[in-house]
């Protein structure tokens, strides 16, 4: 019976043993994952706006200075 109990306790305490570590390195991931999530949002904020809001933007400002332009036109023919 012993010599059955010993290998098999044995096979037991390097499971517990593997699974510790796995929960480890586990946990060392997420802090990694973590930590580049972090730098990532800090260099998405550090770049500004995406660039297709920044092109609709200069649209828009070009759209409106060329309609002020226009208005700004139009009242100085009518004095």
């Amino acid at each position: 019976v012993q010599n059955v109990i010993e290998p098999l306790f044995l096979f037991v305490c390097f499971c517990f043993f593997k699974e510790e570590q796995h929960q480890r390195e586990l946990s060392l991931l997420r802090k990694r994952l973590e930590e580049l999530e972090t730098t990532q949002r800090k260099q998405l904020q550090d770049l500004g706006p995406p660039r297709e809001y920044m092109m609709a933007g200069a649209y828009r400002d070009l759209a409106q200075t060329k309609v002020t332009g226009e208005s700004n036109a139009q009242s100085e023919d009518a004095k």
